[in-house]
């Protein structure tokens, strides 16, 4: 098998024939690889509806948890059954362009993982790109990580060999969702691992206030328990740990408050300023 789409489902039926198509588009794109697409049902109280006639040039497998898991929890139990080479972990809401799995292989075949550029979608239908100017290039510069949070918006973005896949994210359990993705990504690089840049535009992440990382209490908490993770099997960079840790204390300090607080923030930790604004402006 060369690629896995690992998709959790949480009361996501009504999405079930949309991935299906997705998925069935790429791999007419790209006859010559075996996808299979591994569906996680993450609302074990609600059986996944599906259309069998729908999966074409591609094998599926279904995962019933026993129990609500979460997002990294349902991820890992996908990982877990996936056979292929490479993984694309795939959010349910959101949608591939036809072309993204061949597009992203090409770049990965080399390399221990691709990321591709793509869209951030409102709840207005109003798109954005996920990167603009230099921003995709700064994806291997683990020390950001560290001081702005996460720079890559979905693991959709991505395909990554497993074998690549850090022991901190699939080893450890996460209890509140949010903050896996920067656990994956940093675990992944200070390992030694390196992003390939692919710029096409392969997937629209879809932004619509409601997803968890759009609660900043829940993903403090989160990135705090991702921390702890970072801190257990990374104890060599301790440099990184303090300024990230600094981070997430100011977070928490300025969350629910004035942007006057969030400023004043900012003013008192110039270093970590100095770095967002940069990013932010694609230097």
């Amino acid at each position: 098998m060369d690629v896995s789409v690992i998709t959790p489902i949480y009361k996501g039926n009504r999405y079930i024939s949309g991935i299906f198509q997705m998925i069935a588009d790429n791999a007419q794109k790209a006859p010559q690889l075996n996808i299979e697409l591994v569906l996680v049902n993450d609302s074990p109280e609600i059986p996944l509806e599906y259309d069998e006639s729908l999966v074409r040039n591609f094998s599926l497998k279904i995962i019933d948890n026993k129990k609500n898991l979460g997002i990294h929890g349902a991820r890992k139990s996908g990982l877990h059954s996936a056979e292929g080479k490479y993984i694309l972990f795939f959010d349910q809401d959101d949608s591939l362009t036809d072309t993204a799995i061949a597009s992203q292989y090409q770049y990965v075949k080399n390399a221990d993982a691709v990321v591709s550029n793509g869209w951030v979608e409102d709840n207005t239908g109003t798109k954005r790109p996920l990167f603009i100017r230099h921003q995709q290039n700064r994806v291997n510069d683990v020390d950001l990580y560290f001081y702005i949070g996460n720079l890559i918006a979905s693991p959709g973005m991505c395909l990554i060999r497993k074998d690549c896949i850090p022991n901190c994210w699939s080893q450890e359990e996460m209890k509140t969702n949010g903050a896996d993705d920067w656990l994956l990504w940093t675990g992944f690089l200070l390992d030694g691992r390196h992003f390939e840049i692919n710029p096409d535009f392969t997937y629209t992440h879809k932004s619509v206030g409601t997803n968890t990382s759009d609660d900043e209490t829940k993903m403090i908490e989160s990135s705090v328990e991702s921390l702890k993770m970072i801190k257990k099997h990374y104890m060599r960079n301790s440099r990184l740990i303090k300024k990230h840790n600094r981070r997430l204390s100011m977070r928490a300090h300025y969350v629910g408050k004035s942007s006057w607080c969030k400023k004043l923030c900012y003013c008192l930790n110039p270093d970590i300023a100095i770095k967002l604004i940069s990013f932010k402006a694609g230097r």
